[in-house]
C-alpha cells in the first residue's frame, strides 16, 4: 500500500513547492523566480489547489515572515549529526496555504539567498546549504508520513512535490536513491527550470563541498548507474543538482514554450546561442517520454483597468522619479566607507537630468500656451549579467565598414543614436550583479550624458520605469521566460527585444512591440541598432500609439497558466 493510499483521500490536491526564493515573503526575492513564487500560489487557489513553499530562512526571513517554531529535523549531514528548526507562517494572502522556513547556520553564511562564491571553487557555499536544505526537507516529510504520533513539521501533507531550479535538484536524487526516502517516489514530482544557464555543478569528491562529503553513506552505497544519472556529462567527476532535477523527477517545466525548444539543442556561445548547456540529451529523453512541458509565466494585472493619463506624459512624474532615485543612491550609502564610482557618476547624470528638465518645464511656462516637449526614456530593468547585456557590450571590429561602429560597443552606438534624435532623452538603467559589467557601464555613463546607470534594485524605482519609458530595452542573448517585458507592457510602455525565449513568445514586432534577431552576436548588434532606429522613426506616431494600447491591452494572466500547470503537470482532472 503506498503512502498515497492513506494520505491522498481528500478533496484538495496540495503542492509543496521547494525554492530559493519567495516573493510572498518581505526580503526572499532576488529574480523572477520570486514572483512565480508570488503568483503562482493564488493562481492555483482558485483551482481548488492549495500550495505550500518551503525554503531557507537566510537568517532574516523568519522574522519578516512572522514565522514561528514548528519542529526541529535531525539529520546527518557531511559525515555529522545537524539540527535544523522548522518555522511556519500562514500566506497572509490565501488560507490554508502556508510558508516553511528551514533555520541553519549553514543558511546564514552569507546575506540572501545566493553568495558570490569563489572563482575556485564555483557554486561551493551555496551548493552545500541547499544539500543540506533538501535533505532536511526529505527528513521532515519522512517523519510526518511515517509516524504514529500527530505530524509534527507540516499542517497538512503534500499531494505533489514541485522543486524549482537546481537549488532543488538534490531533493530529486534524495528521493530517487536514499532509501529512507523512496517513500517519495509515491508523490508525483515536478521540476521547473528557471535558469538553465546556472547548474550548481560541484566535485563528486574530494572536496568539503561535494556529493561524497555532503552523503557519505548515500554515495557509499550509489551503483554506477545511479551515478551516472548524477553526474555531469562534460565533467565526469562532478555532480550537478540540475541534471538530478532533470532526470529524477517525474516532469519538467521550462518557463516558456520557446525556450523548451531551444533548450533541446546545444549552446553555441561565439553565435550568440544559448540552449541546452549541456543538458540537451537529457532534456530531448524527456521529451520523447512526453515529460518535457513549456508553459509561459504569467503575469498580474489590476483588477480595474485604470483610465489616468500615462505617466510618460507628465514632466513632475520624471522629476518624482528623479528625485526618488537621488534619495535611493543616498540610502544605498549606508554603512559603506566609500562611496562607490558609479553612485557618484549616477547621481551627476541623475542632478544634471533634474536641472535640464525643470530648464524645459520653465522655458515652457514663459511661452504663453506652449508645453514642454517631452523627451523620449528609453529604460531598462534587470540582472547585470551576461544573459542580459552581453549584446550591449559586444565591441565591433576595426574592420567593420561602418566609421560610426568601428571599435565601439553596441551600447556606446546606441547612446548616440538616442542623442541624436533628442538631445534631451535619457536612457535609465536599473540593475545590479557582475560589478566588472558595473564599472564598464559606470565608464560610459561618464562619457555620455544620456546614459544613467544605476547599480542597484529598487522595487518602487523599477515600478516608476515601467510607468514612465518610452521604450523599454531587453536584449537579452537568452531568456527562459522574462518578466520586466511583461511589467513594461502592462505599464503601456513598448519593448525593444531578442527573438528569443520568452521573449519570442510575448513581443510581437511593430504588433506589440520591436523584435531584432542575428545568427550571431555581431548580427545580433547590427540589428538591434537597426530596429531601435526604426523605433525612434516612428515614435510618438499614430502607428507608435496604437502599438501602446495593443501592448497594454495583451494579457498573459496567471490563471490560464494555471489551468496547464494542473492537466498538463500535475495531471489533475
Amino acid at each position: 500500500m503506498s503512502i498515497l493510499d492513506n494520505q491522498y483521500n481528500r478533496p484538495q490536491p496540495r503542492v509543496l513547492m521547494l525554492a530559493a526564493e519567495n516573493g510572498a515573503i518581505p526580503g526572499a526575492k532576488v529574480g523572477g523566480m520570486a514572483d512565480v513564487l508570488h503568483d503562482l500560489p493564488l493562481a492555483l487557489a482558485k483551482l481548488n489547489i492549495a500550495v505550500d513553499v518551503i525554503m531557507p530562512s537566510f537568517g532574516s526571513l523568519i522574522a519578516s515572515a512572522n514565522a514561528h517554531w514548528e519542529a526541529n529535523i535531525d539529520v546527518d549531514f557531511q559525515g555529522q549529526h545537524q539540527r535544523v528548526a522548522v518555522y511556519r507562517a500562514a500566506n497572509p494572502k490565501l488560507e490554508n496555504s502556508h510558508f516553511y522556513l528551514l533555520e541553519h547556520g549553514l543558511f546564514n553564511g552569507s546575506l540572501g539567498a545566493y553568495s558570490q562564491g569563489d572563482a575556485q571553487r564555483p557554486f561551493a557555499e551555496d551548493a552545500t546549504k541547499f544539500a543540506l536544505f533538501n535533505l532536511a526537507v526529505a527528513e521532515a516529510l519522512s517523519q510526518d508520513f511515517y509516524t504514529d504520533k500527530p505530524r509534527q513539521v507540516f499542517n497538512e501533507l503534500p499531494s505533489h512535490i514541485h522543486l524549482h531550479d537546481w537549488h532543488t535538484g538534490m531533493f530529486a536524487a534524495l528521493r530517487a536513491f536514499d532509501r529512507r526516502y523512496r517513500f517519495l517516489q509515491d508523490l508525483p514530482c515536478v521540476f521547473s527550470i528557471h535558469n538553465l544557464a546556472l547548474q550548481g555543478i560541484r566535485p563528486l569528491n574530494g572536496d568539503s563541498s561535494s556529493l561524497a562529503a555532503w552523503y557519505p553513506r548515500l554515495t557509499a552505497e550509489l551503483s554506477p548507474e545511479q551515478l551516472c544519472l548524477l553526474q555531469d556529462p562534460r565533467y565526469y567527476n562532478c555532480v550537478n543538482p540540475m541534471r538530478a532535477g532533470i532526470v529524477l523527477s517525474d516532469k519538467v517545466h521550462l518557463v516558456s514554450p520557446s525556450y523548451a525548444h531551444e533548450v533541446l539543442r546545444p549552446s553555441a556561445p561565439e553565435q550568440g546561442f544559448f540552449g541546452g548547456e549541456g543538458l540537451e540529451h537529457d532534456l530531448q529523453a524527456k521529451l520523447d517520454k512526453q515529460a518535457l512541458v513549456g508553459i509561459l509565466n504569467g503575469c498580474m494585472y489590476p483588477d480595474k483597468t485604470q483610465v489616468t493619463d500615462s505617466l510618460a506624459d507628465s514632466d513632475d512624474s520624471k522629476l518624482d522619479f528623479v528625485k526618488a532615485a537621488l534619495d535611493k543612491l543616498i540610502n544605498w550609502q549606508v554603512g559603506k566607507l566609500q562611496v562607490r564610482t558609479q553612485d557618484f557618476i549616477a547621481q551627476a547624470r541623475l542632478q544634471q537630468w533634474q536641472s535640464d528638465s525643470l530648464s524645459s518645464v520653465n522655458k515652457a511656462k514663459d511661452v504663453k500656451g506652449s508645453k514642454a516637449q517631452h523627451a523620449f526614456l528609453l529604460t531598462s530593468v534587470g540582472r547585470l549579467t551576461d544573459q542580459k547585456v552581453m549584446i550591449l557590450r559586444h565591441r565591433f571590429s576595426l574592420e567593420v565598414s561602418d566609421n560610426n561602429l568601428r571599435g565601439k560597443t553596441v551600447l556606446e552606438v546606441l547612446l548616440a543614436k538616442l542623442a541624436e534624435h533628442d538631445s534631451h532623452a535619457r536612457f535609465v538603467m536599473l540593475g545590479s550583479g557582475d560589478n566588472a559589467i558595473a564599472r564598464e557601464f559606470a565608464d560610459i555613463a561618464a562619457r555620455h550624458k544620456q546614459f544613467i546607470f544605476m547599480d542597484g534594485y529598487d522595487e518602487q524605482l523599477s515600478e516608476q520605469l515601467y510607468e514612465l519609458g518610452s521604450l523599454f530595452l531587453m536584449p537579452s542573448s537568452f531568456e527562459p521566460c522574462g518578466i520586466s517585458q511583461m511589467l513594461a507592457m502592462r505599464a503601456g510602455q513598448l519593448c525593444l527585444v531578442n527573438h528569443i525565449g520568452g521573449l519570442k513568445d510575448t513581443v510581437h514586432h511593430l504588433e506589440t512591440g520591436f523584435v531584432f534577431e542575428g545568427e550571431d552576436i555581431q548580427q545580433q548588434g547590427l540589428s538591434l541598432l537597426a530596429t531601435f532606429d526604426k523605433a525612434l522613426s516612428m515614435s510618438g506616431s499614430a502607428t507608435w500609439q496604437q502599438m501602446q494600447q495593443c501592448a497594454k491591452s495583451v494579457r498573459f494572466d496567471w490563471l490560464s497558466q494555471a489551468k496547464r500547470y494542473k492537466s498538463a503537470l500535475y495531471d489533475l482532472a
